[in-house]
C-alpha cells in the first residue's frame, strides 16, 4: 500500500507553522529572562506562564468542547503529564536566570535525541544502528556544551537537563496516549495541573509589576506559550515529522539573537560546536525517517 505524500502547500504550511512555534518559544524565553533580571521571582513568572496559557486556551478551546474539555479520559496518565511539564518549564526557568538563552536552547535540543532513545523500551519502537549512532553523536555535542568536570562549567547547567528529561517523558507520555485522547484536551489539563501546583510556590512571593513593560511581558508568557504550542501542534498536522521537526532547531537561532539584542550575550565557542553537534545528529535522524518513510 503506498501512502500519498501530503500536498506541497500544506507542507510549507506546516514548516510556516513551526518556525512561528519557534518564535513564539523564543520570545517566552526572552520574557522570563527578562522579567528575571528585572527582579521577579522565577516561581511567580512560571505561574503566570500557566495562567495566561489556562486563559488563552478556554477562550480558544472552550467554545468547541465545553465541558468536555475538562474531562479526560485518562485522568491520572494527564496529571503526570502536567507535572512533568510544570517540572521542565520551572526547572528551565529557574536555570534561565543564572544562564544564557543560547546555552538554554542547546541543551534543549537534545529532548528530540532522549525521545529516540527511550522511544524502544517505553514506546516499543525500533532504533536502527544509524539512529543509535547519531543518538551517541548528539550526546557527545551535548557534552561538550556541558563540559562535566571543567573549572568553567556553572553548576545551573544541570537546571536545563533536567529539565529536558522532564520534558522527555512528557513527550513519552504525549506521544503514547495520542490516539485516546483530544489534543486540546490534554493540553488544557497539563496546564491547569501546572496552574494547580505552581500556586502555593507563586503566591508567597508574588509583586504585582508596575512597569509597563512588564505588564506586558508577565501577560505575553501564557500568549507566547499557548501559541507556541498551538502552532507546534498545527505544524505535525500539515507535513511528515521528518520534514518537519528540524526546523524546530530555529531556536538556537533565536536564541542567539534574543540574547545578543537583549542581554548582549554571545554564546562561546564550545556551546556553538556542540549546537553544531547536536543538530547535525538530530538532521541525520530525520533523514533515516524520511527514508525510512518512503521504503
Amino acid at each position: 500500500m503506498v501512502i500519498a505524500a501530503p500536498p506541497k502547500d500544506r507542507v510549507l504550511q506546516g514548516i510556516l507553522y513551526m518556525l512561528l512555534a519557534v518564535l513564539c518559544f523564543s520570545s517566552l524565553n526572552a520574557s522570563a529572562k527578562m522579567l528575571s533580571a528585572a527582579g521577579f521571582d522565577m516561581r511567580q513568572v512560571v505561574w503566570a506562564r500557566y495562567i495566561g496559557s489556562v486563559v488563552v486556551m478556554v477562550m480558544i478551546f472552550f467554545p468547541r468542547h465545553r465541558l468536555g474539555l475538562f474531562r479526560p479520559k485518562h485522568l491520572g496518565i494527564q496529571i503526570v503529564r502536567g507535572l512533568l511539564l510544570f517540572g521542565s518549564s520551572a526547572l528551565y526557568f529557574q536555570g534561565l536566570a543564572h544562564m544564557e538563552l543560547s546555552t538554554a536552547a542547546t541543551i534543549t535540543l537534545t529532548g528530540p535525541l532522549l525521545i529516540t532513545a527511550l522511544s524502544v523500551p517505553f514506546l516499543g519502537e525500533r532504533v536502527g544502528p544509524r539512529r543509535w549512532a547519531a543518538v551517541f553523536v548528539g550526546f557527545i555535542g551535548a557534552l561538550v556544551v556541558i563540559r562535566p568536570g571543567m573549572g568553567d562549567t556553572s553548576i545551573y547547567i544541570l537546571f536545563f537537563v533536567a529539565s529536558t528529561s522532564c520534558g522527555t517523558f512528557y513527550a513519552l507520555l504525549t506521544r503514547k496516549y495520542a490516539g485516546e485522547e483530544r489534543a486540546e484536551v490534554s493540553a488544557t489539563i497539563a496546564t491547569l495541573v501546572g496552574m494547580v501546583v505552581g500556586a502555593p510556590l507563586a503566591l508567597p512571593v508574588w509583586e504585582t509589576p508596575a512597569v509597563p513593560l512588564d505588564i506586558v511581558l508577565m501577560c505575553g508568557l501564557g500568549l507566547f506559550a499557548a501559541l507556541g504550542h498551538y502552532f507546534f501542534t498545527m505544524a505535525f498536522q500539515r507535513g511528515p515529522a521528518a520534514v518537519i521537526s528540524p526546523f524546530s532547531y530555529g531556536q538556537i537561532v533565536g536564541a542567539i539573537i534574543f540574547g545578543l539584542l537583549l542581554f548582549d550575550h554571545f554564546p562561546d565557542q564550545w556551546t556553538l560546536i556542540g549546537a553544531g553537534i547536536i543538530m547535525a545528529s538530530g538532521l541525520y535522524i530525520a533523514h533515516r525517517e524520511r527514508v525510512r518513510g518512503k521504503s
